[in-house]
């Protein structure tokens, strides 16, 4: 079973921006959708990696001061949820 906020971090990792950048020799990622979502390193899996990490915290920064998470109600409605007996 795969941990509700796992699957909108991957969501949101699907509609993220990757670009290399030539000056730096780095891989840049961010999520249009949350605002200053920003992670650089030196492969892509090393930078969608820590870009995870950063959703992670922008979704508990947001959580602890009642921000909306962008898409999060268009999300859930997609998702089935185990019923208990």
């Amino acid at each position: 079973m795969k941990l509700f906020i796992t699957s909108y971090i991957e969501e949101l990792l699907k509609k993220a921006n990757y670009e290399y950048d030539k000056a730096t020799k780095s891989w840049c990622a961010s999520v249009d959708e949350l605002p200053g979502a920003y992670a650089q390193a030196d492969t892509v899996e090393e930078v969608r990696g820590q870009l995870a990490e950063v959703i992670e915290d922008y979704i508990l920064v947001s959580l602890t001061e009642g921000q909306k998470l962008p898409h999060f109600k268009k999300f859930t409605k997609n998702l089935q949820y185990a019923k208990s007996n």
